[in-house]
């Protein structure tokens, strides 16, 4: 397997495992602790684990993109940074979609802010580690960066 394909098998799994963990129907438990998150019981936590998983997404997906789209002179473009935010956000928006049909699952403009923000987040760190660019060669062979 080469690289391309192992970064594209890895953002295939963190994508599945974020949508999936997301499509769990959840039981509701009776009574006024009904509305609570089982997941994340703390006020907000849930928004933390949103963002989270959505910077990795978008962390993952920037880059398994082909090398002459990630690598430029001074790293991935404007556009190519947009384009990976707005694919995560709308794999995002698609689950939230989607869990109106699931039990126990309600779709949430918040969540969808929560992604959002974390796929600005995994772009910013891909983007901070030079999205990529071609390791500078020293004289003695030794990588630079």
């Amino acid at each position: 397997m080469d690289t391309r394909d192992r970064r594209l098998a890895i953002f295939a799994a963190v994508t599945a495992i974020v949508v999936t963990s997301s499509l769990v129907p959840m039981p509701a438990a009776p009574g006024p602790a009904a509305s609570a998150d089982p997941v994340s019981p703390t006020p907000g936590t849930d928004k933390l684990v949103h963002a989270v998983g959505y910077a990795a997404v978008a962390y993952t997906l920037g880059r398994a993109l082909p090398a002459r789209v990630r690598r430029g002179a001074d790293g991935p473009s404007a556009a190519v940074l947009l384009g990976v935010v707005a694919v995560a956000t709308a794999i995002g928006a698609g689950v939230e979609i989607a869990q109106g049909a699931v039990p126990g699952r309600d779709p949430s403009a918040l969540d969808g802010v929560a992604n959002a923000v974390g796929a600005a987040v995994g772009v910013l760190l891909w983007r901070r580690r030079g999205g990529d660019r071609p390791r500078r060669r020293t004289g003695d062979g030794a990588d630079d960066a």
